[in-house]
């Protein structure tokens, strides 16, 4: 069963049509839709990166390639008209870069938190190589985007804390149906799914199945 909260973010979100409709047609609009849909759509964070960096190198490839067929109405009209499609590729491949980095990062500390339950910020830091300060704000991002939904940071200890803990692992332990352990493919979370059943990724809302 998909859950009705990753249904109405998804529905919160910009379609992808959308988003590339406005990149082709004006890009500075369509960058800022990108960087919003990325904000709000999990599965987008942690799978659209390559995809995005191979679209730039085209459009901008093909604004350079196109530049001596637009400069033959004009110089100076032609060499914008290559600017503007060269700045929509190169602005593309930035973001797609930051975006699959941060998408490998976040792999790893769902790897970490959810699958290895390890708490310490810093044995987490460490583990990933990047700075502590990097690791909070990274899991502060996770937590504001949804993927942590029952995590909070306790700063004093430097740990991260699930809450209602007791809570959740009695009524997984109590379920009248079989559970069955799937790891997702989208971001590699563990997740406990009814059998015979398809439902959500708990951390990155990608459709898992345990239908074995």
């Amino acid at each position: 069963m998909i859950s009705d909260k990753n249904k109405s973010a998804e529905k919160s979100s910009h379609s992808w049509v959308l988003v590339v409709f406005l990149l082709i047609i004006f890009w500075p609009v369509g960058v800022y839709f990108l960087v919003k849909k990325l904000s709000t759509d999990k599965k987008a964070t942690l799978s659209t990166g390559k995809s995005m960096i191979v679209w730039g190198w085209i459009i901008a490839g093909m604004g350079i390639i196109s530049w001596p067929a637009l400069i033959e109405d004009g110089f100076f009209s032609g060499t914008l008209g290559m600017l503007f499609f060269a700045s929509a590729g190169f602005s593309l491949v930035y973001i797609g870069r930051r975006t699959a980095r941060k998408a490998s990062r976040y792999k790893k500390y769902i790897n970490l938190i959810v699958n290895k339950r390890v708490k310490s910020i810093g044995t987490i830091s460490s583990a990933i190589s990047v700075p502590h300060e990097t690791a909070v704000n990274d899991i502060e991002e996770m937590i504001n985007k949804g993927f942590f939904e029952d995590f909070y940071i306790d700063y004093s200890s430097d740990e991260i804390i699930l809450l209602n803990k007791n809570d959740v692992e009695f009524n997984l332990n109590n379920e009248e149906v079989e559970m069955i352990l799937v790891t997702c493919s989208g971001c590699g979370a563990n997740n406990k799914v009814k059998k015979m059943q398809i439902d959500n990724c708990q951390y990155c809302g990608s459709l898992i199945s345990a239908k074995q």
